[in-house]
């Protein structure tokens, strides 16, 4: 089913490697004005990995990336699969509880960033416990930044402490590579581990899915914290031996020349990033470009075809989690508008009911997963092995998600069993979000649900009772919510409720208030002229 010796011997490092032996003077890297070919994106690799051994990080340690889009940002995911290290890669947006929370949970020892995300490292109310190194991407250490008992060295440094003779560890196919940060939808964010083999045959079957050729260049301006931008695309054309074009970040009025000018073939969008394409003035450069295939999901109907008429490009859809991976595509040769697709061929999927059992076709269930290779799915969360166990029943990964089959094997996803929400790409805990409403202290109780959005997907309200004697500022409270959560958590509208409607045992009952919807009375921070602060 797999050819491992085709795919580097099943790891990143190896992945690469394969490549640069394969291509060394082919094009490997886009950014901008810098141009990498294989064999000097294979060096950085490299040199990473022996100057993060250098600084004396145990194989098998965290090392964190809080880094925007940059090419030495995939030199160190090469570099740290490379040195047997397991990466944490870190969102941008993540300050205060948040970041703390995101290092140390995981055990960071080591994390590469810049001076301007550093300052919010230095603002915790103390140093994450197992941080030990930081690597700033500057030509020097600025002064008047603190971080006791932390060694603050530039990345030039870093790598000269590597030794050009040191050789490197052996990777296996089920020792951990990363642990990605889920968003989860309870409580705090949980920490997916991912085995060295998981990310190269989810990018192997990406270009399988995609049809790619070597020939082609692929595109993304999603932030590399997420697989969609580092496994979907980035190490997607590497299995395939194509082209990474990498974007600083997504600009709609930019888009297409951005595709023009590194004359890209096919690109991936997630979230609001189609809605927001069409949003843009009808151009006769609309179809002036050199793109023909697209990742997208979602993509409802009016979105996919709009998308194919207007610009000339075949969307293809899929489904998949951060524990296991996209797992279905909706083939390019016989695909069926509306449904997610089949399951990929490492893939054993179905839908069951609430006691286990398989569901006829078109009846609605819980879909469940299990592979039919090992080391291709995640191998439990980090330190949480109840929540772990928590998603495995008889023998069956559960996914948490509403859909359906029908006769041909095409599965539709319906709706989320879980309690969460997903605003422009990014997963969004609604409990993170109630934690801090809670903290204000003119808030009694409150509840973040999901609406409408016109960009697709959903924005964030916050439903909210007012305490006792207290008078609540919507202002100051999206001002709270601002300085507290990143940006793309902090809720859009804002409702003032007396009274919660309620379980017999006391719960709030999200589904009556996501029946209700958005309201006329509901206070909206956009219509007021307020916008959530991003750091980038």
């Amino acid at each position: 089913m797999l050819d491992l010796r085709s795919l580097g011997g099943g790891t990143v490092g190896g992945l690469l490697a394969d490549r640069a032996g394969r291509t060394p003077g082919k094009p490997a890297l886009l950014f901008e004005d810098e141009r990498l070919s294989y064999a000097e994106l294979d060096a950085m690799a490299s040199a990473v990995a022996r100057g993060l051994l250098g600084l004396g990080v145990a194989p098998g340690s965290s090392v964190g990336v809080f880094l925007p889009n940059r090419t030495e940002v995939l030199g160190a995911f090469f570099g740290i699969a490379r040195a047997g290290l397991v990466e944490v890669p870190v969102n941008t947006a993540y300050k205060g509880a948040f970041l703390d929370h995101a290092l140390g949970h995981t055990d960071v020892q080591v994390l590469l960033t810049e001076p301007g995300l550093l300052d919010l490292v230095a603002a915790l109310p103390e140093r994450p416990h197992a941080l030990r190194t930081v690597v700033l991407l500057a030509d020097e250490v600025p002064g008047g930044v603190s971080l006791p008992g932390v060694e603050i060295l530039t990345w030039h440094s870093m790598l000269a402490r590597g030794d050009a003779e040191q050789a490197f560890p052996k990777v296996g196919l089920a020792d951990p590579v990363g642990i990605m940060l889920t968003s989860g939808t309870t409580g705090r964010s949980k920490g997916a581990v991912y085995p060295a083999l998981m990310p190269v045959v989810a990018a192997h079957e990406f270009a399988v899915a995609m049809e790619t050729t070597a020939d082609e260049r692929l595109y993304t301006c999603l932030p590399l914290f997420h697989g969609a931008a580092k496994f979907n695309i980035s190490l997607h054309a590497v299995a395939a031996g194509a082209t990474i074009v990498l974007g600083r970040r997504f600009s709609a009025s930019r888009f297409w020349d951005e595709i023009r000018r590194h004359e890209v073939t096919q690109f991936n969008a997630l979230g609001s990033v189609l809605p927001m394409l069409l949003a843009q003035p009808p151009s006769d450069r609309d179809r002036d470009h050199p793109a023909r295939k697209v990742f997208a999901a979602p993509a409802p109907p009016p979105v996919l075809t709009a998308v194919e008429e207007r610009f000339g490009v075949h969307v293809v859809e899929g489904y998949g989690l951060t524990e296991i991976k996209t797992i279905v595509w909706n083939p390019i040769r016989r695909r069926k508008i509306g449904s997610m697709g089949v399951p990929s061929a490492t893939t054993l999927l179905e839908v069951h009911d609430d006691l286990g059992f398989p569901v006829a076709p078109g009846e609605v269930g819980e879909i469940v997963y299990r592979p039919r290779v090992p080391h291709i799915m995640f191998s439990g969360y980090y330190h949480q092995p109840e929540a772990t166990v928590e998603t495995s029943r008889d023998l069956w990964w559960h996914t948490g998600d509403l859909g359906f089959i029908d006769e041909d094997g095409y599965f539709y996803f319906v709706d989320r069993k879980k309690d969460a929400l997903r605003r422009r790409g990014e997963n969004v805990s609604s409990q993170e979000v109630e934690a801090v409403l809670l903290a204000h202290p003119a808030v009694a109780d409150a509840a973040a649900i999901g609406v409408a959005s016109d960009l697709g997907e959903q924005e964030v309200m916050a439903v909210v009772q007012v305490a006792d004697g207290a008078e609540l500022d919507l202002k100051d409270l999206f001002a709270h919510c601002d300085r507290s959560m990143p940006h793309f958590m902090v809720p859009r509208y804002y409702r003032l409720v007396e009274e919660f409607p309620t379980t017999p045992t006391g719960k709030i009952r999200k589904a009556a208030l996501r029946e209700t919807g958005l309201t006329h009375d509901a206070w909206d921070a956009e219509a007021a002229g307020l916008t959530p602060t991003r750091h980038r």
